[in-house]
């Protein structure tokens, strides 16, 4: 009895720490980007594009490294307004500094369109739940397949919870 009451006891501390080094689950996060240089179909590199992406948005870790995410909100080019998009994506921290994307910007406003845009990014949790971060993607429209490709570099910011 005293080795299966001893067995409880170590097994409840080693689940205990794990659970502490897990992040929280949720998370807030607010984005800055814009596109850093473009290949349209079938054309040369052009340089950036003078476009701004504000998003906003929640995650969820569904596994100690895996979340799932769903941000929101407007892209202007030349100060202009050009649409608004919901971005769908699973993020991978595989290392407590860096992680791997898969975001699926849908614009919804004015016109309907579909991007797929992997990404890989820095991070660093500071103790008081927030994390910046710097993050690179290849973007591309899925549903008009013409063989463009955008690289973006967004700034952002995490406030676990």
């Amino acid at each position: 009895m005293r080795r299966l009451l001893a067995v409880g006891l170590l097994l409840t501390c080693v689940a205990a720490a794990a659970r502490a080094d897990d992040p929280p689950p949720n998370y807030v996060a607010a984005f800055a980007g814009t596109t850093t240089t473009y290949r349209p179909p079938g054309g040369p590199w052009d340089g950036a594009q003078h476009d701004l992406v504000l998003t906003a948005g929640l995650g969820r870790f569904v596994k100690p490294t895996l979340a799932l995410e769903v941000d929101l909100g407007p892209t202007w080019v030349r100060g202009d307004y050009a649409a608004f998009s919901i971005v769908p994506g699973v993020v991978w921290a595989f290392s407590p500094h860096a992680y791997l994307a898969a975001r699926f910007p849908i614009a919804v406003d004015p016109d309907t369109a579909l991007y797929a845009a992997p990404g890989v990014g820095l991070r660093h949790t500071f103790a008081n739940g927030l994390t910046p971060i710097l993050e690179l993607n290849g973007v591309t429209r899925l549903d008009r397949n013409q063989g463009d490709l955008g690289i973006t570099l967004t700034l952002g910011v995490l406030y676990s919870f």
